[in-house]
């Protein structure tokens, strides 16, 4: 009874500890809004027409 009752003690110590891990990694990690606007303005300046230079094959 005792070492069930320690297994599940360790059990939901372990899975605190890495649903810890995951939210630290998404908290650092994470995209924020900043990246998103720059990749949508590179984006936009890769594939518009205003930028193009002659010569410069369609993508």
């Amino acid at each position: 009874m005792f070492s069930i009752m320690a297994m599940d003690k360790t059990f939901l110590i372990a899975f605190g500890i890495i649903i810890g891990i995951y939210i630290l990694y998404k908290l650092l990690f994470g995209k924020s809004q900043l990246d998103e606007e720059f990749e949508h303005k590179y984006n936009k300046i890769l594939t518009s027409d205003e930028y193009k230079v002659k010569g410069q094959y369609d993508k």
